[in-house]
C-alpha cells in the first residue's frame, strides 16, 4: 500500500516515497521506522482491545462530500482498494492504482485487472470483514508473527470455503511446524506417524543392506570396486520394500502436511478466539489472551526435535531387537 501523504501518529510529519514505513501487524497504523522504535509500541496500542483498525487518511474535500459537490465533481472508483476519487486524478490517491477512466476506456469490474508483469495481487481484506467470526484484527494479533500471510489466506479460504491451501513451511518442516505454531493436536499425529514410519529402516535386512551398501561406496570410491558391482549393491538397496516405503510414505506424509496445514490452524485459531471472547473478565485480559496463546513457541520446536529423534532411535533399537 502507498502511505505517501499519511502522517505519522508519532511524529505528525507525511510520510514521503523515500521514508522508511513499519506498520503495525495488529492495527495496521503506520509509522516511521525510527518513530516505532523510539515509542517501543504502536501509536494506537490502547485502542487495539477495542478492535481499532486503521484506515487510510482522505483529503479534506473527500471526507464530507456534500450532494452539489458529488454533482460537480465526479469521482471514479479504485478497481482496487474501492476508494472513490476525483476524475480528473490519473491513480488512486490512496493505494496509487491506475484509474481506468480515460476517454473511449472502459473500467474493468471491480478486482478483475491484473497487475504488471504477472505480479500476485495483494488480497485486499476490508477493514470490518471478519474471519470465522473474528475480526481481522483479532485474527492478526492470534497470529502475531506471519499475519501478513496466513489472515490474507484464511480470509480466501473463509470467502471461496476452500478447505485446502498449500502451506511450504509445514511442508518441508513435518512435524515441527505444527509445534512452532502451537496447533498440538496435529502436529502429535504427524509426530507420531513419522516414528512410526521411521521403523522401516529398523530391520535387520533394511540394516544390513545400509552397511552394504556404505561399505561398497567406500571400495567404490577408493577405487577397489568396480562401478558395475557397486551398482548392483545400490540396486539391491533401494529395491528394498523397507526403502521404497520408508521414501514413499516420507513424500506422502510431508505432502499432507502440506495440505492440510492451513485449515487445522485456521481451526485452532477461530476455536481460541471465540473461547477467549466467552471467558474473558475484561477486554485486557482478552488482549493478553490473545498474545500468550496465539504467536509461535520457538522453544517448543526445538524440544520436539529432540523428542522426535530419541523417540526414534529407541523405538527402533526395540523394534530391531525384537525381529532380530
Amino acid at each position: 500500500m502507498n502511505y505517501t501523504g499519511a502522517h505519522c501518529p508519532v511524529c505528525g510529519k507525511a510520510f514521503t516515497e523515500t521514508d522508511d514505513i513499519v506498520v503495525c501487524p495488529v492495527c495496521g497504523t503506520p509509522h516511521h521506522r525510527a518513530c516505532y522504535a523510539e515509542k517501543g509500541a504502536c501509536a494506537n496500542e490502547a485502542r487495539h482491545a477495542e478492535g481499532y483498525v486503521w484506515q487510510p487518511e482522505r483529503p479534506a474535500e473527500q471526507a464530507l462530500p456534500s450532494a452539489k459537490q458529488e454533482t460537480a465533481h465526479p469521482t471514479v472508483t479504485c478497481p482496487r482498494c474501492g476508494a472513490q476519487n476525483p476524475a480528473e486524478e490519473p491513480v488512486c490517491t490512496i493505494c496509487g492504482e491506475r484509474l481506468y477512466h480515460a476517454p473511449n476506456a472502459q473500467q474493468p469490474p471491480y478486482g478483475t485487472q491484473q497487475p504488471p508483469y504477472g505480479i500476485p495481487q495483494p488480497t485486499v481484506i476490508p477493514p470490518n470483514e471478519t474471519i470465522g467470526g473474528n475480526t481481522v484484527a483479532d485474527t492478526a494479533a492470534y497470529v502475531q508473527m506471519g499475519a501478513d500471510r496466513y489472515v490474507p489466506k484464511f480470509y480466501e479460504m473463509e470467502k471461496t470455503r476452500k478447505k485446502v491451501r498449500w502451506n511450504w513451511a509445514a511442508f518441508l518442516f513435518t512435524p515441527y511446524w505444527f509445534f512452532y505454531r502451537k496447533v498440538y493436536a496435529a502436529g502429535a499425529v504427524f509426530l507420531v506417524l513419522g516414528v512410526l514410519l521411521s521403523l522401516c529402516t529398523a530391520t535387520p535386512r533394511f540394516q544390513e543392506s545400509f552397511a552394504a551398501i556404505y561399505d561398497a561406496q567406500q571400495q567404490y570410491l577408493a577405487g577397489t570396486l568396480d562401478e558395475a558391482s557397486y551398482m548392483a549393491q545400490a540396486q539391491a538397496f533401494y529395491t528394498l520394500p523397507e526403502t521404497i516405503g520408508f521414501f514413499a510414505g516420507g513424500v506422502v506424509l510431508h505432502v499432507a502436511a502440506g495440505l492440510c496445514a492451513n485449515y487445522f490452524y485456521k481451526r485452532k485459531v477461530q476455536k481460541d478466539i471465540a473461547d477467549l471472547r466467552a471467558h474473558a473478565e475484561s477486554p485486557e485480559r482478552y488482549r493478553l489472551g490473545l498474545l500468550r496463546r496465539g504467536g509461535v513457541s520457538a522453544l517448543l520446536c526445538v524440544a520436539v526435535i529432540f523428542i522426535y529423534s530419541a523417540a526414534q532411535q529407541l523405538l527402533g533399537v526395540a523394534f530391531f531387537n525384537l525381529l532380530s
